[in-house]
């Protein structure tokens, strides 16, 4: 069977059952009732998959799709959609990432008739979005938001790309399509400036393999069908589209996918937004193209998937982009080992472990991972340290740093993110690097530890019996957890 985010949801309910929790009672995605649900389960530390059986449309119906939401926001989550061992590190998944993007895996096409993606098909005057169960994410949001991944195929060399782009939907037929200045941009300025529209597809619903690699940062060259392919570990299922047949292939085996074009020449005010960020994105205007809806295809009973951001610091889904940042750096410096670029603490900021071979390694490092736009701030480490853990972070920074020496800034010359609220200056910001890494030239204060022999040799449960061990509570206050 073609993995599907049903496939997903079967994998969970076997292995982790407590972690697939079906709510019965009915909601109104519109009135926040489903960010409200998944704010209160975040505030108790619990992400477990939501499924809502019973959510309302967007014209205040009943209908027979339900919502599917955190399908992606743990650890657990995704070492089972990509069938890893579940004592396999963060790190090593990153690594992981890399492994399947360079084991790229080709698709296949099959038959509308063989796609449930085809099970039910609305073209023409048939299509409204406010049937699907769209939902309002935060207060002062413009409207119900489209946040999942979108796919088009380059003019000239044919390549795929999917990538994320809200997507606020202004009426049945149209929404907004914010674009940063990455590949999508490329693909639809190309479109534009020959004077054509651009073919685009929205894929709603996929599996948590399907959607990490629709975050891959590589080369424009690569087709991302390819690399998701490679993350899914089998080809990538596609069919031809309704309205632009074997010109745009999409996924067969998505919940629901909306077809349409950005057309050329014309872009549309959309926004605010709560963003990843944390803060509400600003309207956009001059890069949220016009997107003309003209096919909407799913399956029966489809599961409509939405990415509630931020949803805190559990973003397991951008593995895939600190891969990407891991790649460029150690493109520098083979010896990174490293490199942590999601989670509320790494928002804008990219933290680097290195086992550091000279002095001009950090700079190198750094250097190679600020031409992404998410990227402002660089703090580089000693392989000692522990880039996911905040409190180890800002441990070395205390006592490895001497501001006038190894702290960096670098003026407004570099090109920033468009969810920074902080720039003054559009879409330019400075930068700043921090090695806070141990100099090589001088002898430097080793970190004091208990000795290795006596942790081998004492055995904790020799002192402390199990039986009081158990009973001893974990507090919470000492650490960022």
């Amino acid at each position: 069977m073609a993995k599907s985010l049903r496939s997903f949801l079967d994998d969970m309910r076997r292995i982790y059952p407590s972690e697939v929790v079906t709510v019965t009672k009915p909601v109104n995605p519109l009135t926040y009732d489903i960010t409200a649900i998944v704010k209160q389960l975040g505030v108790l530390k619990k992400f477990p998959i939501l499924i809502f059986d019973n959510p309302l449309n967007a014209h205040g119906q009943s209908t027979d799709m339900k919502v599917v939401m955190s399908a992606e926001n743990s650890q657990k989550k995704i070492q089972v959609a990509l069938a890893l061992p579940a004592n396999m590190d963060r790190a090593e998944m990153a690594r992981e990432c890399l492994r399947r993007e360079a084991g790229r895996i080709g698709p296949v096409i099959v038959s509308k008739a063989a796609a449930p993606v085809k099970e039910v098909v609305r073209t023409g005057e048939r299509v409204d979005l406010y049937e699907l169960p769209l939902l309002k994410h935060h207060e002062m949001d413009g409207g119900p938001y489209v946040d999942m991944s979108s796919v088009a195929k380059d003019r000239n060399s044919g390549v795929y790309n999917c990538s994320y782009h809200r997507m606020e939907v202004k009426d049945r037929y149209h929404t907004g399509f914010l674009m940063t200045l990455q590949h999508m941009w490329r693909i639809f300025r190309g479109y534009e400036e020959a004077g054509e529209e651009c073919p685009v597809a929205t894929v709603i619903g996929h599996h948590p393999a399907y959607q990490m690699g629709a975050c891959y940062g590589g080369p424009f060259e690569i087709s991302e069908y390819d690399i998701i392919g490679g993350y899914m570990q089998e080809p990538l299922r596609l069919t031809p589209s309704e309205t632009w047949g074997e010109r745009l292939l999409v996924p067969a085996d998505a919940e629901i996918v909306i077809e349409g074009a950005l057309l050329p020449g014309k872009r549309m005010v959309e926004g605010p937004f709560g963003e990843v960020n944390g803060y509400l994105g600003v309207q956009g205007y001059q890069q949220s193209a016009h997107y003309e809806v003209r096919a909407i295809t799913r399956r029966q009973g489809a599961l409509h998937t939405s990415i509630l951001t931020p949803e805190g610091d559990k973003p397991w889904m951008d593995l895939a982009r600190e891969g990407a940042y891991l790649r460029r750096c150690r493109e520098a410096v083979p010896s990174v080992l490293a490199v942590c670029a999601s989670g509320r603490h790494a928002l804008l900021n990219v933290f680097i472990s290195m086992k550091k071979l000279s002095e001009g390694d950090p700079g190198r490092a750094a250097a190679a991972v600020m031409t992404w736009d998410w990227c402002k701030h660089v703090f580089v480490f000693d392989e000692d340290i522990n880039v996911y853990d905040p409190t180890e972070i800002l441990w070395a920074v205390a006592t490895r740093v001497q501001p006038h020496r190894q702290v960096s800034i670098i003026n407004e010359i570099m090109r920033g993110s468009l969810i920074d609220p902080s720039m003054v200056d559009a879409r330019k910001t400075s930068v700043m690097i921090v090695d806070a890494t141990k100099p090589l030239d001088r002898p430097f204060s080793p970190v004091s530890k208990c000795p290795d022999e006596a942790l081998a040799r004492i055995h904790l449960q020799d002192f402390v019996p199990g039986e009081i061990l158990q009973h001893i509570p974990i507090d919470r206050t000492t650490y960022w957890a």
